[in-house]
């Protein structure tokens, strides 16, 4: 706890991690307020899936964009930008419960999506420049409980709201939220003129592909960071197959809450105990145990093994997750944070929107079962490939090391 302290002192951090919180607080209210209104207004289920992923789908689409504007002005200027966006964008939801029109609601999704496509990468950037090399990982393990907190709680307290209150409220909350995260970056003290002032060139997205390239580990983090990101797609398909297998509609609130704990507990103990571990092998041996977590669920009606797969996901989410953006930010140059983040971002995001539609059609042509079998063994040659690459590099490395030692002898 003592480094904690110690962190929460740095007065920007603090207020980075605030805004984290309130805007994935304000983010899950507003997508309980969204299923509620797409119940009352549209009966397909597929036009309301359409709706719900398409502000993803622009997201995605206005990454480079967003990576390159982070690089290229003041993060705090983009801060405060994205915050008069996510205003406007509640504005249009108002106008969709006047006018009961999901068109406005999907004006909505859009706006909130894409202000996350800046948001996230910024906030990933700005980090690592507010924050010492030695508390990198912890500053990231905050981050990430605040994020699994936030999506603990902001289902839960969006859905207790409306039992209370009308949707317009809802969203006058989900405004206030907004509006204070916009207030309070003010505050922020950064002495942050953006890359392209500096040099006095034009930011191209496409130079991080020649950065990526060059660096082995980066794009082994990139595609390790494939195994959990589509466990994350199939989370909630995964529980209603579970409560479904079991008839037991109860262990849906278990596996939540037994994952997320999980995972803040696992982030937090492993931000005290990283310093002297090789990364990149907690890395695969976090990847490893989400295989194990995808073999483990094909007995799922057994009682405790689903409950203890999700718990096993978590620890190993906990771990992975911190650990990759610190190396990332440590190892990638800063003038190319936002740009690297913003890469990162969609291929996370456009992978989620995949895997959930091939895990759905899956699902129903081959059944639960074979699907976290087939899954397991891909994710398990993903990392058996990784190890052994990784392997042969590092004992290359260290016999160079030993013949020119012994050349210089």
């Amino acid at each position: 706890m003592k480094f904690e302290k110690e962190l929460l002192k740095n007065k920007n951090l603090v207020i980075v991690l605030t805004s984290q919180l309130l805007f994935q607080l304000a983010l899950w209210i507003g997508l309980i307020g969204n299923l509620h209104f797409l119940q009352k207004n549209v009966e397909s289920h597929l036009l309301q899936s359409i709706f719900l992923v398409s502000g993803s789908v622009f997201s995605v689409l206005i990454a480079p964009y967003a990576g390159r504007l982070i690089d290229g002005v003041a993060k705090k200027n983009i801060l405060l930008t994205v915050g008069i966006l996510r205003m406007i964008s509640v504005g249009f939801m108002f106008i969709a419960l006047a006018t009961d029109s999901v068109w406005w609601m999907l004006a909505y999704s859009i706006g909130v999506s894409c202000s996350a496509s800046f948001f996230e990468p910024a906030l990933q950037a700005i980090i690592v420049e507010i924050t010492e090399e030695k508390d990198l990982i912890i500053a990231n393990s905050l981050n990430l409980n605040i994020v699994t907190l936030s999506r603990i709680f902001g289902a839960t307290i969006g859905g207790l709201l409306l039992t209370v209150i009308s949707l317009s409220s809802l969203y006058a909350i989900s405004f206030g939220a907004f509006l204070f995260v916009f207030l309070i970056t003010f505050s922020l003290d950064m002495k942050d003129d953006g890359f392209i002032r500096k040099i006095k060139k034009k930011v191209e997205f496409r130079e991080v592909f020649l950065v990526i390239s060059e660096r082995f580990d980066i794009k082994m983090i990139l595609f390790l960071s494939i195994i959990p990101t589509i466990f994350i797609a199939g989370f909630n398909l995964f529980i209603v197959e579970i409560s479904s297998i079991q008839n037991n509609s109860s262990i849906k609130g278990i596996l939540y809450a037994v994952e997320g704990i999980s995972l803040i507990l696992s982030s937090t103990f492993i931000s005290k105990r990283v310093k002297n571990i090789n990364r990149i092998y907690c890395l695969l041996v976090s990847s490893f145990l989400i295989v194990v977590v995808l073999f483990l669920l094909s007995f799922s009606n057994i009682l405790l093994l689903p409950i203890l797969a999700f718990g096993l996901f978590g620890f190993a989410y906990g771990i992975f997750n911190p650990i990759s953006n610190t190396f990332s930010q440590e190892t990638i140059p800063n003038e190319f944070h936002g740009r690297f983040f913003a890469f990162k971002s969609m291929i996370d995001r456009t992978l989620i929107q995949i895997s959930m539609v091939s895990i759905g059609f899956l699902l129903d042509l081959i059944r639960f079962n074979k699907v976290v079998i087939t899954l397991g063994f891909l994710a398990f040659i993903l990392v058996l490939i990784f190890t052994i690459i990784y392997i042969n590099k590092e004992l290359s490395s260290k016999r160079r090391e030993e013949t020119s030692t012994n050349s210089t002898r």
